[in-house]
């Protein structure tokens, strides 16, 4: 057999592929993406788990190996060489050679080379190789898919480096002019890019233009800023310098070597300079470069500056190495955590002048010009800023670089606040300080580690220490111990400093007895507070506000201007805090107490809005998910748990408005019988339970739920309870199939409803549910005639969940009128309000109309376009199987693609119970598609099966009524 014909593989740009030198088209985006993807694999093997990630994104993708195999069979069929993509290990390996991404490695290299040895025409004409090879913006038809956007970005930021090396080279060589025009251009692209901008600079000054030179570097200073909050890089900072000296290095000379200037190169390693009563540092630095430099170029001038940072968080290390780069100016660390005493403050920082008449005055004279270090100034910060006002104001030449939890509130001290590492400098710190035998850990694992101790230096690596015992999956695993683990640290740290604990240990001893109960109490938000909030499960809630300003100032919370302002508690600290209500015997009285703030926080955002009818009291309720989430599973098995119940029926509607039915079934499940619930909350919990199983595809159960309810319902003569009881039966009786018996409590709900004005809005949801069993069964000018009554009653309510469904179910029944304009207008109306309250039901359902209406004007893919679009909410969202999948199926039956169709229609089989809608619906497509595969005997086995189920069940849903009647004819002929 011969070798197959070599597969090329073209990412420089579009997506271009080749067998053999012969161009093949790849049609389909996911496709294409899963052949580029492989392709960056370079022949290994790349599981499926980890393409489901890369093509769909972070989701818990449904079925992702049966997907996968669908659409590898499609660019085997595509790329017209089988041999070439296999099913290696659990995933896929192709055998294709990146040719312009390899040609473009190999002139980099050779680049890179040139550099090295200074041959600057060398440099020139290995970039302009690599250069050549690109097309456009690499992937650049391939950017929606999850994976493309890095890799194609990472990819034209390579493409950066090589034009601002060529550049770079092109100045070295004295064609200073033709540099300028292309580094105007890419500098306009990349406002931010300093070599970039220095190299501009440069090109400019070399041509006579130095205001213009100076205006440009001016520009990015004032841009990064503005959009950074950052002063320029060191190297940036003495370009412009030396361009205000005119320094004649700038201007090449016939002596100059070709080597690039230092000014136009990355950011150097600060200079080392040593200083006597600074610590040695054993290990490496890693990480805060950014907060270094600014460190650097801040020290030389005089004044007073506070690093601010939670205990863990790097300050005293950060500032050592700063002054480290110090060689002219005399440096003086102080250390204050081991004082005490008051008075010692000034004896530690005037030294030996504090026994004079006038010690500070003293001190300010032997400091001036100097560095002053004070190191840990937060438990006697008073004085502290007393002793640096009075020196600041005697030494003009003095700087003053403190390190606290909180500032000295002085006016002319600069703040500097000490956040978390960034992910890749806290994973580059784990790295370092772990086991060696751990170097090379899963990355998503180590990152976990570094977020459970909020990325703080100590944290990471004490973190990292474990790993002499644990290894990294261990230590992974044991995230919510973190406390009880990281309580040994190095021999060499300050005694505050050996643990995590020991580090919050000193930060609480600071506090006073309010501040600590605040803190304690807070604690038990998991997803941050508001002022009110924190207020409800105080002891005394006037304690609260001065007592977070407090704890703001020591850097034990974050303060986010978020819709007002809104507290939030590191993980670490919070750990530590509700160690302390534990062992103040508060827990459960705070976690009651969050509990009563979650229940009147709820009700009263559904009280505003007349049960959650606009968008922004939904908006609101769901801003504290995590915190109504985090009691909701506190509170099952508890005491709490009945008033858990009750907090899990106040959110059944805004569960509802987004879809969330899995979530409302956990919780239901776990609180319905909570001791203490009364028997109407019982009632009312059994009714929702039922419905969001309904909605799950889970119907006996759900009729089970709905039974019991129906039994209890008489004993309350509440006919509040009577009508939900009847119309959650009433749409399990629909979607079991059973519409015959879906008319009964339909119609009495609905007579119940008419019987006094206070059911005017369960009336609306009666005449709503029965337009959808209008619909199914066939009916749709009578459907038509019910939803249109709702959304007038819901335009005049205001009710926007209401018309976001009632417009979407409008538009189904246009759809079995073909009036398809009409349809899509109705669709685009409730996409507006389906957006606003992110509802995840209707949404996909408004794309099955897109793509109906494609379908009937014969434009087949531009249907299979917004029927995956519905199938991808579905499984995004772990909902189970929808109509949408039934639909698509049908699109692919007419396309041809019959193994994706039946895998399709598998899937709506293996959860949709018999006899249920959705069998109901998929059955006139399986019989479709048998026809198309050829089985005439099996077609007529379900044409004649099927049309018993639509008589008996009285189903007549008109898109899958008429598909099977096109089968049946289709038969007779």
């Amino acid at each position: 057999m011969p070798p197959a014909p070599p597969l090329e593989v073209l990412v420089l740009g579009p997506l271009a592929v080749r067998v053999g030198g012969r161009a093949v088209a790849v049609d389909r985006p996911l496709e294409r993406a899963l052949l580029v993807r492989l392709a960056l694999a370079g022949g290994m093997s790349v599981p499926d788990h980890r393409l489901a990630a890369d093509l769909w994104g972070d989701v818990d993708l449904a079925r992702p190996t049966e997907r996968l195999r669908v659409l590898a069979s499609r660019l085997r069929a595509a790329i017209d060489s089988p041999d070439s993509l296999t099913r290696v290990n659990g995933g896929y390996a192709l055998a294709a050679d990146l040719s312009d991404l390899s040609e473009a490695r190999a002139a980099a290299e050779r680049m890179h080379t040139a550099v090295r040895s200074g041959d600057r025409l060398g440099v020139k004409t290995a970039a302009q190789e690599a250069l050549d090879l690109w097309r456009g913006p690499s992937l650049a038809d391939l950017r929606t898919i999850p994976y493309a956007v890095a890799e194609g970005e990472q990819l034209d930021a390579w493409k950066l480096t090589l034009q601002v090396e060529l550049l770079d080279a092109e100045l070295s060589l004295g064609h200073a002019a033709e540099a300028a025009r292309e580094l105007e251009a890419l500098a306009a692209e990349n406002p931010l890019h300093e070599r970039l901008w220095c190299l501009l600079a440069l090109a400019l000054y070399r041509t006579g233009r130095q205001a213009d030179a100076l205006s440009r570097m001016s520009k990015l200073r004032n841009r990064l800023a503005d959009e950074l909050g950052v002063d320029p890089a060191p190297d940036t900072a003495a370009m412009e310098l030396r361009l205000l000296r005119q320094d004649p290095t700038l201007l090449p000379t016939a002596s100059e070597s070709p080597a690039p200037s230092a000014a136009t190169r990355s950011t150097p390693t600060a200079p080392a300079g040593a200083v006597a009563d600074l610590p040695s540092p054993l290990t490496s630095f890693v990480g805060r470069q950014e907060e270094l430099s600014w460190l650097i170029n801040r020290i030389p001038q005089p004044g007073v500056i506070t690093l601010v940072g939670g205990p863990g968080s790097g300050k005293s290390r950060l500032s050592f190495e700063a002054v480290r780069t110090v060689t002219d100016r005399p440096v003086r660390l102080v250390e204050l955590a081991p004082l005490l005493r008051e008075g010692a403050v000034l004896e530690a920082i005037a030294g030996e002048e504090a026994s004079g008449p006038d010690p500070l005055a003293s001190a300010a004279s032997a400091l001036d010009g100097s560095v002053l270090v004070i190191d840990n100034a937060e438990h006697v910060v008073e004085q502290v800023a007393d002793i640096v006002a009075a020196l600041v104001r005697r030494a003009p030449g003095l700087t003053v670089l403190v390190t606290s939890q909180r500032p000295l509130q002085l006016e002319a001290e600069e703040v500097r606040p000490m956040r978390p590492m960034d992910a890749l400098a806290a994973a580059q710190l784990f790295t370092e300080r772990c086991a060696i035998d751990a170097q090379g850990a899963d990355p998503e694992q180590v990152a976990a580690i570094c977020t459970a101790v909020d990325r703080l230096p100590l944290g990471i690596e004490l973190a990292a220490g474990l790993t002499r015992t644990l290894t990294v999956p261990q230590l992974a695993k044991r995230l919510t111990d973190r406390m009880r683990l990281l309580v040994a640290g190095g021999r060499d740290s300050q005694a505050r400093h050996t643990s995590l604990v020991a580090a919050l240990d000193w930060s609480h001893q600071l506090l006073g007895d309010t501040e600590r109960a605040v803190l304690r109490r807070v604690a038990v938000f998991a997803g941050g507070f508001t002022l009110e909030a924190a207020e409800q499960v105080a002891l005394d809630p006037r304690d609260v506000a001065p007592a977070l300003t407090e704890l703001a100032d020591r850097s034990l919370l974050t303060v986010e201007a978020v819709n007002g302002r809104r507290f939030r508690l590191l993980e670490t600290v919070r750990d530590y805090a509700l160690t302390k209500l534990e062992e103040a015997g508060e827990t459960d009285t705070a976690r009651s107490a969050e509990l009563d703030w979650a229940m009147s926080y709820v009700e009263t955002a559904g009280q505003n809005s007349d049960d959650f009818a606009n968008a922004e009291a939904l908006t609101e309720v769901f801003a504290e998910w995590p915190n109504l989430l985090d009691v909701l599973d506190r509170a099952a098995g508890t005491e709490r748990a009945a008033a858990g119940l009750r907090l899990a029926l106040v959110m059944h509607t805004p569960w509802l408005i987004r879809g969330w039915y899995a979530e409302a079934a956990r919780h239901f499940d776990a609180l319905t019988d909570a001791p203490g619930a009364t028997t109407s909350e019982r009632l009312t919990a059994l009714c929702n339970h039922g419905f969001v199983l309904t909605m799950r595809g889970q119907f006996d159960r759900a009729a089970e739920l709905l039974t019991e309810a129906e039994r209890l319902a008489p004993l309350q003569d509440d006919d509040t309870l009577t009508l939900t009881a009847l119309y959650y039966r009433s749409i399990v009786e629909i979607e079991r199939g059973r519409l015959l018996d879906a008319f009964t409590p339909l119609l009495t709900g609905q007579a119940l409803a008419r019987s006094s004005g206070e059911h005017e809005r369960r009336l609306s949801a009666f005449t709503d549910a029965l337009g959808t069993l209008y619909v199914y069964a066939g009916q749709s000018e009578r459907a038509l005639e019910c939803y249109e009554t709702c959304i007038v009653a819901d335009r005049e309510f205001g009710d926007e969940h209401g018309l976001s469904r009632g417009l979407s179910n409008l538009a189904g029944a246009l759809v079995g009128l073909d009036r398809w304009d009409e349809a899509l207008k109705a669709a685009a109306e409730s996409d507006h309000y389906a957006r606003r309250l992110d509802d995840r039901q209707i949404l996909p359902l408004n794309d099955v109309i897109r793509g109906l209406a494609a379908a009937a004007r014969n434009d087949l893919d531009e249907a299979e376009k917004h029927l995956r679009s519905a199938v991808e909410y579905a499984l995004a969202d772990d909902s189970g199987v929808s109509h949408a999948y039934i639909d698509l199926a049908d699109v692919l039956v007419r396309q041809g693609e019959l193994d994706e169709a039946a895998a399709l229609l598998d899937a709506v089989f293996a959860e949709a119970p018999a006899q249920s809608t959705s069998w109901l619906a998929a059955r006139a497509v399986a019989a479709a598609l048998a026809l198309a595969q050829g089985d005439r005997q099996r077609t007529t086995d379900l044409v004649s099966d099927t049309t018993i189920a639509y008589t008996r069940t009285g189903f007549g849903w008109p898109r899958y009524a008429t598909r099977l009647t096109e089968v049946r004819t289709a038969l007779r002929q």
